[in-house]
């Protein structure tokens, strides 16, 4: 019998929408998150994909011995693709001539990732496509000129002739450090054993190449891993590094995007179950009258959430996957070579949100609702918000809850809900002295300004609850824009136009003057020289540190870098170079050594430490007299430590410069180096390229990211103002009554959300500035600049965002005459 009185009751609900409410904000919910989560791993996964393209393989295992043909069968037992690489220096004769070059030897399946374009030319804009086969080797453009080679000619690799089939045009995993070394000849792997260059202690490395989906790569490197020996190891894309740093800081950006959606979904939820208990206390309070217990109406009403939770997961996860497709269409549109996989984490973290939502933000209101009692029947039911100790406190849980279940970031999870939870707590004494300061301006209502302030008054915690939710929606939206615009923008400019993109490396005293009257004559503006001296740390205050550093080394001996340093001594500190702690080099300095801030952090050397190096065979110490914070995305040589001039003025060294050479001007390149041919020349453009490609990648990702969010702070505002519908009635039939007119119900109607939104812009606006400044200067290490339009945009935006939507829900209510009116509100 009670479950039809709760299947006829729920459907007679649905149809007077007292339950659409609650069903909307938890699809909604669930949606978001779907979507936002889906979104967001659609794209770093584009990201990761892009990546892989630099190293030409999903993953990577690099060794110093021959390849280990078990590990190779174990990739095929679990479908995960194979290719093999082989990588070391030797000298390469043509005729007379010789040079030292890096030799990379692959096989048929190279690459996994990315694309390999030979040419059959000596010029890349030249000559038709080709494959890698036997007894051809392909060379990096440079070498032609350096050994006068053509296309055809033979060239002798230790024992063995190969023939020069063209230029490397395109190298999807090309060095990319700005020390990248000898100039790179390609070759197949199979021609290696005719060379005869393979010998016991030769120094090669040997590179392991894997692909696959990542359901299969995860199996397979689990598997394997605890077999691995002290030679071989994972290959990581170094975070320090232009490419490594760009794919970091696209990461937090997306992270960022969900952990705010995750407030979003909450507050929709939280909007939801409220209003649903305001509106059916009287309802229940009938069914109490004719009879039934509480425990009664708590499972006709449970039922009810059952099925409207169920209703909402099997929607939102509908409608969050259709919008995950469309990501994943766009991605493809943007990306060609993006491949898109299913991932069960969306909808299974869509459901867990939406069980979350309904159970801690209407378990609660539903549970006070079944302890109405029978004699409220004869009270008016109260429209006001309320206030419930324990739900604002499990609510705030469950913020919190979610926010660290969509992110997996604990002290990020923390700090956004901090900076929220101050935030609501600010408005909400705000709205107290609203009460203060508003009651005798707004007394009298003789103009519909002072009705306008009047009913914001009149409902003081319904409307902080609003200027909670419409401040936090306007902040999710300025946050995102500026996210998207803003701060990329700052972040591309760190690689701005004509910045250096070659670099010359190995440079004598001797050629310097030379290499200064080259470039005056063909106008080239070189940068600083930097000294470089090869050395090692050798021991930290007397404590000598490893010299072979792993990431699984356990040895109680302390860490060292584990190589060989580029050392250099300047008596300025670099433009890029900023001073954390410690003073920089005075004139007489003597024996001081300045560290970089990270490294400084990870040997644990403090302010006054002594630090030893062997340099060529000789040993030298020197004092910490500062750590520096280094932007290592400024394309500028950087080092890890810079010493005095009085340590190192009488070592032999070499110089590193750096300028910039267009495109038009590449032919010059040729000339330095015939001029010039110890000196080696190292192009960056293909690490600017990559950074801009993800750079505008992101960009991209925070389009849909930002889309959504605004859709979804779009509905949550409606569904406020929905809240209030009931109450307004009330109100518009008394002043009705009472003779008010249209236009003065119009302009108090306009006026009253006019305030709000320029409170709630405002409140935004202040919100955003400071979170864009703990951005700027916390996560992304950026230079923090006042966003003066912000100032305007956020109470702008407030004003229009908010009253378009209210008038847009209320305006049918001013047009609904008199008499019409009177009887809605008397019926109920």
């Amino acid at each position: 019998m009670l479950a039809k009185i709760a299947w006829r009751l729920f459907w007679r609900e649905l149809r007077r929408g007292e339950l659409w409410v609650i069903a909307f904000a938890l699809f909604l919910a669930v949606g978001s998150v779907v979507s936002l989560s889906g979104i967001t791993t659609g794209v770093k996964s584009a990201l990761m994909q892009r990546s892989a393209q630099f190293s030409a393989a999903d993953s990577v295992l690099r060794s110093s011995q021959p390849f280990d043909q078990a590990i190779f069968a174990q990739a095929e037992n679990l479908k995960v693709q194979t290719a093999r690489q082989m990588q070391f220096d030797s000298m390469l004769f043509a005729a007379d001539v010789m040079q030292l070059v890096t030799i990379k030897a692959v096989d048929n399946s190279y690459p996994l990732r990315g694309e390999l374009l030979l040419k059959r030319a000596s010029r890349i804009a030249e000559g038709k496509t080709v494959s890698l086969n036997k007894g051809d080797v392909y060379l990096e453009m440079r070498l032609f000129d350096l050994l006068k080679l053509s296309v055809g000619d033979q060239i002798e690799l230790g024992m063995a002739k190969l023939t020069v089939g063209g230029v490397i045009a395109n190298e999807p995993d090309a060095p990319l450090s700005v020390f990248g070394g000898a100039p790179r000849v390609l070759m197949h792997i199979d021609d290696v054993a005719a060379t005869q260059i393979v010998q016991p202690g030769s120094r090669i490395t040997y590179r392991y190449l894997f692909a696959g989906n990542a359901t299969n790569l995860a199996k397979f490197e689990s598997a394997i891993t605890p077999n691995l020996s002290s030679h071989q190891r994972w290959q990581k894309l170094d975070n320090e590094s232009a490419i490594g740093s760009a794919l970091e800081r696209a990461e937090r950006f997306l992270l960022l995007a969900g952990l705010l959606g995750i407030i979003l979904a909450a507050c929709a939820a939280a909007v939801a179950a409220t209003r649903y208990s305001q509106r059916n206390t009287q309802a229940v309070a009938v069914i109490k009258a004719l009879g039934a217990t509480t425990q009664q109406v708590r499972l006709l009403y449970g039922s009810h959430l059952f099925l409207v939770i169920l209703f909402s997961l099997v929607t939102g996860v509908i409608a969050g996957q259709l919008a995950i497709d469309a990501a994943h269409w766009g991605i493809k549109y943007y990306l060609n070579d993006y491949h898109a996989e299913f991932s069960w984490r969306p909808l299974w973290l869509g459901c867990l949100t939406g069980v979350i939502c309904a159970l801690l933000f209407a378990a609660r209101p539903m549970w006070r609702l079944a302890s109405t009692a029978a004699i409220d029947v004869l009270k008016q039911p109260s429209l006001s918000l309320g206030f419930d100790v324990v739900q604002w406190v499990v609510g705030a849980a469950a913020i919190w809850a979610l926010m660290w279940l969509f992110s997996g970031e604990l002290v990020l999870s923390i700090g956004l809900f901090v900076i929220c939870a101050v935030f609501a707590a600010v408005l909400m004494v705000f709205a107290a002295v609203l009460v203060k300061f508003v009651k005798p301006v707004a007394a009298g209502q003789s103009s519909a300004r002072k009705l306008a302030m009047a009913n914001l008054r009149r409902r003081l915690w319904a409307n902080s609850f609003q200027l909670i939710t419409f401040s936090l929606a306007i902040f999710l939206a300025l946050s995102l824009y500026f996210l998207r615009s803003e701060l990329i923008e700052q972040w591309q400019k760190q690689i701005p136009v004509g910045a250096p993109n070659h670099f010359l490396v190995n440079i004598t005293e001797a050629q310097r003057d030379t290499l200064n009257s080259f470039a005056k004559q063909h106008q080239l503006k070189l940068g600083q020289y930097y000294p470089v001296v090869r050395g090692r740390l050798t021991a930290i205050n007397n404590e000598q540190v490893q010299q072979e550093v792993t990431k699984d080394d356990r040895s109680a001996q302390r860490v060292g870098i584990g190589r060989e340093l580029n050392l250099t001594w300047l008596s300025d500190l670099p433009q890029n170079n900023q001073l954390t702690i410690g003073h920089w080099f005075a004139v007489q300095a003597n024996a001081e050594v300045s560290v970089e801030a990270e490294v400084a952090q990870r040997l644990a050397i403090k302010l006054g430490d002594t630090l030893a190096f062997s340099i060529g065979g000789q040993e030298l110490s020197a004092n910490v007299s500062s750590i520096r914070k280094v932007d290592w995305n400024s394309l500028q040589p950087n080092f890890y430590m810079i010493l005095s001039p009085d340590l190192l003025a009488n070592f032999p060294a070499t110089y590193i410069n750096a300028f910039y050479l267009a495109p038009e001007q590449s032919v010059l390149l040729n000339q330095l180096v015939r001029l010039l041919p110890t000196v080696t020349v190292i192009s960056v453009d293909s690490i600017i390229a990559q950074v801009n490609s993800i750079i505008g990648q992101v960009t991209i990702a925070l389009s849909f990211i930002l889309l959504i969010i605004g859709l979804a702070a779009a509905l949550v505002l409606v569904a406020q103002v929905q809240a209030t519908l009931e109450q307004r009635e009330q109100e518009l039939a008394i002043l009705r009554t009472l003779g008010a007119r249209y236009i003065f119900l119009r302009n108090a109607l306009v006026l009253e959300f006019v305030f709000l939104g320029a409170m709630a812009g405002l409140f935004a606006t202040i919100l955003a500035e400071i979170m864009l400044f703990v951005l700027q200067q916390r996560v992304f290490n950026l230079p923090f600049n006042l966003h003066y339009n912000l100032w305007w945009i956020g109470p702008m935006l407030g004003v229009v965002l908010v009253t378009a939507l209210g008038w847009w829900q209320l305006k049918r209510l001013l047009r609904i005459p008199s008499a019409q009116l009177i009887r809605r509100v008397l019926q109920g």
